[in-house]
Formats: structure tokens, sequence, C-alpha cells
């Protein structure tokens, strides 16, 4: 990577890295909550995907990680919730799935037709990715949950027990994941088409 090429991925990852702790901290930005008792929905993967999509697999890891981070801070230190407090003190629950995130839509959007980078082609690959990053991040959680917590299942979910965590979980977390996958199909290539655009101007220059 050229210098020029490394200060514009370093001028990215720290926009993209003060906004995710922008919306993790003010309230109805990075989570907006419908049930008091129930995790919030997020919009802080639209960031880290399209960090992704821009900056590749280490830059979509990286602010994967950050969001992971932070949600293990606050699981401690400000959960809302009771399955926030339960879950998210959790550091492989609280991190991993982030940084799949990032990772996800990153391999996407730069392996799949790596030479399609605008016009439709790009715009479909922009949806694929922020879906596929979305539901990796509500996958991942549940999968976790039912690993770390089956043999306590009725602690996440009263009435639950190993066989049926997992489920229950899934239709419990349906709602979010729905609004986490359409948000990122429609916001990832609004937004990412304009960011591409100024990042292949920067190139250029």
């Amino acid at each position: 990577m050229t210098r020029k090429g490394s200060s514009y991925t370093i001028s990215i990852l720290g926009v993209f890295g003060a906004l995710i702790i922008l919306q993790a901290y003010i309230p109805m930005i990075g989570y907006i909550r419908i049930f008091p008792a129930w995790p919030a929905i997020s919009t802080i993967h639209l960031t880290v995907i399209l960090g992704g999509v821009l900056l590749g697999v280490r830059g979509g890891a990286g602010l994967g990680l950050l969001w992971g981070t932070i949600s293990l801070i606050k699981a401690y230190t400000s959960a809302t919730d009771p399955m926030t407090l339960l879950l998210f003190q959790n550091p492989v629950i609280a991190i991993v799935p982030r940084v799949m995130v990032g990772i996800v839509a990153a391999l996407v959007f730069n392996y799949i037709a790596k030479n399609v980078r605008t016009g439709t082609g790009a715009t479909v690959k922009m949806v694929a990715a922020g879906v596929a990053g979305a539901l990796t991040n509500t996958g991942l959680v549940i999968g976790f949950t039912w690993l770390f917590f089956a043999s306590r299942a009725a602690q996440v979910v009263p009435g639950a027990d190993a066989s049926n965590l997992g489920w229950l979980l899934i239709a419990a977390l349906a709602i979010n994941a729905m609004a986490e996958a359409a948000m990122a199909a429609v916001v990832t290539p609004i937004l990412g088409t304009v960011l591409l655009q100024v990042q292949h101007r920067h190139r250029k220059a």
C-alpha cells in the first residue's frame, strides 16, 4: 500500500471509528429500542459493513472489533436490558460476531466479481454484503448463546431448555434480524456508492 493509500485508510478508519463511538453512546442513534426489556435494534452494523466494503477485511474487522469492545464495556457499565446484561458480558458473544460482520461484508463485496465496483453489479454486491453482514451478527450471537448457555437456557429465555433454546432465540430476535438486514440492504448501496466514488477519485488524484 502506498503512503497516500495508507493515509486514506487511516483517515477513513478514524472517521468511522469516531462514528461508531457516537452511535454507541448517543441514545436512539446506534441502538433503537422498541421494547424496554429486549435488545435494541442496532444501526452500528451499517458503519462496520461500509468499512468492510471500502477498506477490505482488515478495515472491516478493525471496526467490528471496536464495536464489539464497546458492546462488552457497555454490558458491564450501562446495560439497559436483562439479555444484554446476561449475554454481552461474555467477550466471545460481544466481540466475535461484530468482528465477523466487517469480515463477511468485505469478503462478499471485494472477493466476489472483484473487478465489479460500479454500476448495477456493484449495487447488487453491496446489497448482498449488507444483508450477509447483518445476518452474520444475529446468527453468531444466537449460535454462541446456545453454545454457552444451553445448560442453563432458562436464564436466557424463561421456560427454554437445551433442545429448543436456539429456535426460541431465532423466533425472539427475528424482528431485530429482519430490521437490521433491511436497513443494511438499503443503506449500504446508497452510501457505499457515494463513498466508493470518493475513494476512486482520491486514488486517481
